[in-house]
């Protein structure tokens, strides 16, 4: 018999002892079978559990196959590969989930659909070891609030301009270079990034991850030459003689007076809104 057992039994005749009773043999075996299966479950990992969550959502076509490279992406980077994703259950802890999501936040920087992509993962394997009663810590229930302290939780949202017309509205934003609330909505149809974030966009965060694809940079770099180089924020305009930064409301203003003169039916765009990019 190993040691574990030897353990175990241990356990089970102190507590016969302690509470005077003495247990039959099917309530030993059952002691002893839910023991073994916490001892076992106690070495997965969260790579094992997050994996087969994802084959079953996949499966049952929980995630639309247009988005299953990109989960598939993330998995392979930020948890197979990942020390903490290959950690026994009984390793883990608050303190390193914690980590987890913050070393993800540092890797993906202001690519906020990966973020999501890798906090719902991560969320769902954790759910699923504290259901099987692997983890030895009760996890929290929205990671990506909880972990990174965002105020208003970003709403991923598919395009809701056709092909066409927002091919016409990029045109005439191309067409005007000089607009700078033009060049702020270049940014949104970009993708992954809301209103919001691009009104509070400040210079020293252009050499990020997110900025330096020359989809989103040729806009960046547009903008800054419009102004002068005082201010903190990329998107300025000089109001009463002071320069200030854009708001998400002149954004939108900005989008329905180019819809109009474009002949589009204006839709509106919510300041928390950001628009999920295909991979």
């Amino acid at each position: 018999m190993d040691e574990n057992k030897i353990i175990m039994l241990c356990q089970i005749v102190s507590k016969i002892i302690d509470e005077n009773q003495l247990p039959d043999e099917d309530a030993v075996r059952k002691i002893l079978e839910e023991k073994g299966k916490k001892e076992e479950y106690s070495k997965i990992c969260l790579a094992t559990v997050i994996e087969k969550e994802l084959e079953k959502a996949i499966e049952s076509g929980q995630i639309c196959e247009e988005h299953v490279g990109l989960y598939k992406s993330v998995f392979e980077k930020m948890i197979r590969e990942s020390e903490i994703g290959n950690m026994p259950a009984s390793e883990l802890s608050d303190m390193l989930i914690r980590k987890f999501v913050l070393q993800a936040e540092k890797t993906y920087e202001m690519d906020r659909t990966r973020l999501k992509c890798f906090t719902g993962m991560l969320q769902t394997g954790l759910n699923k070891m504290s259901e099987e009663d692997m983890l030895d810590f009760v996890p929290v229930k929205h990671a990506y609030k909880e972990y990174l302290g965002s105020e208003s939780e970003i709403q991923y949202i598919h395009n809701p301009y056709t092909p066409e017309e927002t091919e016409r509205i990029n045109e005439w934003i191309e067409l005007h270079p000089g607009d700078i609330r033009g060049l702020a909505l270049g940014l949104w149809f970009t993708g992954n990034i809301t209103l919001m974030e691009i009104a509070n966009l400040k210079k020293k965060d252009v050499h990020n991850g997110l900025f330096k694809k020359w989809e989103r940079a040729r806009f960046i770099s547009k903008a800054l030459k419009l102004h002068s180089q005082r201010g903190d924020y990329v998107f300025m305009v000089i109001n009463g003689g002071q320069l200030e930064k854009f708001t998400p409301q002149g954004f939108m203003m900005k989008l329905y007076h180019i819809c109009n003169k474009l002949g589009i039916k204006y839709r509106k765009i919510n300041k928390d809104e950001a628009m999920v990019c295909k991979e």
